[in-house]
């Protein structure tokens, strides 16, 4: 059966099963795998199905798309191992078991249900608790007596014994450096861990380490995501295995664990793994992400002569406490990119006031951005009269400046008011208010958006000199309940709005003389006590089989 195994961007993990001919994958409640706490995945974002020729990801119009092997795709067939990005969380689709140098086939974390007996009189070790607040890691200069060139002092032997401290001292220094410089660059999750491991191999001397996530679900589910070996020769040869026993411990006390010969720790009782695996010197740290335990970085040694001390152990919890403000961080980042690309996309098409609130708003509000909604909004149609015959007497590239001018002062406009341009139809600009955010006088702001559009074009057409250059347009306003928000196929999606108003908006439009604002019955009903309207009275207009009332804003 395949599966997706799914690391998010805040550092949890789970394996999914596909166990259904289709499956979706959003943040609504509905969806087969829901992924509620990253805001850049859509209600109903992608979807998997089963077909003949294999299994097919299909993007479901999403607003922030899907990716494939870091490629926006819209339809394709997956292979084994194919890395899928839905919003901020990391996906890997797999139809097999792993290679045997994944993490999770490398290390195996045991259940340790029947230790041996007469393995039960060990010894007790230093515990790990406190240890975070003891000595310093690094010894200061001036603290040591370095001999003069030249002399050779009784305190010799502590000098180099010194100066090795200082050296190592340099070097902890030097990667908590590199932590804070090299790693805010990274933005993938699993490369972030890596590199973290790397780093606390230059100052710890360790057989192998390994670093495991915590899951999301119900059961305590515990994910290798990084095992590295001292000697790479031997990372192939046999499987790690890893006390279930002491990781619960980490992560339920929270607290760091050293011993010095994990073989003979009483804490350990029961935890069969650390017998056959025959660890000398062990120490496990938790990895924070604010105030959760997210996962558990281990080092283990092998060699008699290699013992871990406390303060290794209080270099690892150092690494790992920084390494925890570099996740928060990049996770910060990360939202914040998302949040750019969301104000970028929006700021096309919605005012800057508009684009605040729904960026900085709540998380339904971000949610119901895009989400097809029926909600009540007032829209504005206008377009330019005879333009086919005006772009005839001109040049096309004067023509398209006429109309990027024309199209920069009507968007001007419109975002003042704080209306939504919906779209640029040939010559026409077809605008909503009361989308994706409804408010109480989304009419009279239509309305004052309407009279600004004539009154701004009047003034740029008493600079043109000729008629042949000069042009009027028309404008159709109407009020009523429509669908608003991301429709169209799950090749192309746009932010629009729909339903019977819209097109008796048109209509108005196409029925007005030049300069006119032609209005509906019920955009009248929210305005007529503000503007000075004159009523026309019934119209016949096309598309529908009864007259409507017609008022217009003079």
């Amino acid at each position: 059966m395949p599966s997706l195994n799914l690391i998010t961007n805040d550092g949890r993990s789970l394996d999914f099963p596909i166990s259904k001919d289709k499956i979706t994958i959003g943040r609504g409640e509905d969806c087969d795998l829901t992924l509620t706490s990253d805001k850049a995945v859509s209600r109903s974002h992608a979807q998997i199905e089963k077909t003949n020729e294999g299994y097919l990801l299909t993007d479901l119009g999403s607003y922030n798309r899907t990716k494939v092997n870091e490629k926006l795709v819209q339809s394709v067939l997956l292979k084994h191992n194919d890395k899928i990005r839905i919003g901020r969380t990391n996906l890997m689709f797999l139809t097999k078991k792993k290679e045997s140098a994944s993490p999770e086939d490398s290390l195996v974390l045991t259940t340790d249900s029947d230790y041996e007996k007469e393995h039960n009189q060990i010894l007790r070790t230093p515990s790990g608790s406190g240890l975070s607040e003891s000595d310093e890691l690094v010894v200061s200069i001036g603290d040591m007596k370095l001999p003069k060139e030249g002399v050779i002092t009784a305190s010799s032997e502590k000098t180099e014994a010194d100066s090795k401290i200082l050296e190592r001292s340099n070097k902890v220094l030097r990667v908590l450096y590199d932590i804070s410089s090299q790693l805010t660059s990274i933005t993938d999750f699993k490369e972030l861990l890596k590199r973290m491991m790397d780093n606390i191999f230059r100052v710890i001397d360790a057989d192998y380490g390994f670093l495991l996530l915590t899951g999301d679900g119900e059961e305590d589910q515990l994910t290798p995501v990084v095992v590295k070996h001292k000697d790479d020769k031997e990372k192939d040869k046999e499987t790690l295995k890893v006390s279930r026993t002491i990781i619960d411990k980490v992560i339920h006390d929270k607290e760091a664990i050293l011993t010095s010969n994990a073989m003979a720790d009483s804490r350990f009782d029961g935890s069969k793994s650390v017998f056959l695996q025959k660890i000398r010197s062990a120490m496990y740290a938790p990895l924070w992400r604010k105030n959760t335990v997210i996962g558990v970085i281990g080092l283990n040694s092998v060699r008699f002569d290699n013992q871990f001390t406390q303060d290794d152990l209080k270099l690892l919890e150092a690494i790992g406490s920084q390494s925890a403000m570099i996740l928060e961080q990049a996770s910060l980042n990360e939202q914040i990119r998302e949040e750019e690309i969301l104000r970028s996309r929006l700021e096309r098409f919605l005012s800057p006031q508009v684009v605040e609130m729904i960026v900085t708003g709540s998380q339904e509000t971000i949610d119901n951005v895009m989400e097809p909604t029926e909600l009540t909004a007032t829209i504005v149609f206008t377009d330019i009269i005879a333009f086919t015959q005006l772009a005839e007497q001109i040049p096309p590239r004067e023509t398209n400046m006429i109309l990027n001018q024309y199209f920069s002062m009507v968007t001007d406009i419109i975002f003042r008011h704080d209306g939504t341009l919906d779209k640029y139809i040939g010559d026409g600009v077809m605008a909503v208010f009361g989308a994706p955010m409804e408010k109480q006088d989304d009419a009279e702001r239509a309305i004052l958006a309407a009279k600004e559009m004539r009154e701004k074009l009047a003034a740029m057409m008493a600079k043109k000199e000729g008629h042949t250059r000069k042009f009027d347009i028309r404008i159709g306003i109407n009020t009523g309940r429509v669908v608003a928000g991301n429709i169209g196929s799950p090749r192309r999606m746009d932010y629009t709005v729909i339903g019977d108003p819209v097109n008796i908006a048109s209509r108005l439009e196409s029925i007005a003389k030049p300069n006119q604002i032609l209005i509906g019955e019920e955009t009248y009903k929210a305005i007529k006590d503000r503007f000075e309207i004159r009523k026309i009275g019934p119209q016949k207009v096309k598309g529908k089989s009864a007259e409507i009332m017609v008022y217009e804003v003079t």
